[in-house]
This record gives structure tokens, sequence and C-alpha cells, in this order.
């Protein structure tokens, strides 16, 4: 079993549990769905990796892949490892990316690699580089997560 298959295997568990909590998750969300993304090596409370596949419709005008789609993309990155990391539903209050070289169809893939830098009671920070199959640097963001509570859980009505 691959570690996609693995870490897809494990998003079934992991909804189950909040279901018996009375949270309502989307496991696998949408969005990974949409991008096709392929989870390559997942180390909960450390890192997580995956390859992102070039696709067409998500493109800009001169073609290359739209800034905002790379952004979901690492998302869905920080996303999934906050979560491993808090064991609990987070939110994010900033996602910060910086652009180096633009992701072209030739290119065919983008592999990103989110690791955490430090969790707190409350927060986890984090960073993600995104490279080319050449190893060429494209992007590199941060992100910060707020750690929802059982009340604000509720309040939110996850």
């Amino acid at each position: 079993m691959s570690v996609h298959e693995q870490w897809q295997k494990s998003l079934q568990v992991t909804k189950e549990q909040m279901n018996a909590r009375g949270i309502d998750l989307q496991l696998p969300p949408p969005s990974q769905l949409e991008l096709e993304i392929e989870y390559l090596e997942v180390i909960p409370g450390k890192k997580i990796k995956g390859k992102v596949p070039f696709q067409k419709r998500f493109t800009n005008p001169i073609k290359t892949y739209q800034g905002g789609f790379l952004g979901a993309a690492l998302d869905d990155h920080f996303g999934p490892l906050s979560y491993i990391t808090a064991e609990r539903p987070c939110t994010t209050l900033s996602l910060n990316v910086t652009f180096t070289k633009p992701f072209i169809e030739k290119m065919e893939f983008c592999v990103i690699e989110a690791e955490v830098l430090q969790k707190t009671k409350s927060f986890i920070f984090m960073r993600a580089t995104v490279f080319s199959p050449d190893g060429d640097l494209l992007a590199h963001a941060e992100s910060h997560v707020a750690i929802l509570n059982e009340e604000q859980l509720q309040k939110v009505k996850v």
C-alpha cells in the first residue's frame, strides 16, 4: 500500500472518530481531490510531502499554473499537517506565499513539502517549499493556524 493510500485510509478512521464526537468532516476534502494531490510522505507532527500534477484547467492567460491554485495546493498540505499535529481541527490565520518561478506544463508536476516549525497550546507555525521535478524552487510559504478548542468547534459547527 502506498503512502497516499495509507493516508486516505487514515482519513476515513479520523472521519469516523470525529463523527462519533458530533463533528462532521469532509475527508478527504473536495479541494484535495480536485487538485489531484498525491501524498508521498506523512510524518505526524513534523512534515507532509505531496505531488501536485500540472492541470491546464488551472492555468492563467499566459498558460502557467495560476498562483491561487498553487496556494490552494499549499493549503491542502498545511491543513492536514496542522490537523495531524494538533490531533483536532484547526483554522488558518495566515497563508503567505512567495512565488519564485512559474509552474509550467512541461514540468508535469511539482512537489510540496510542508513542515511544522513550532506548536504551542493554541497555535501551529509551519512553512513549505514548492519544487519542480528538477529541484528548482517555484515558491515558498508560511502558514499560521489556530487549534480549535471544543467551544470553538461548536460555534463553527464543524
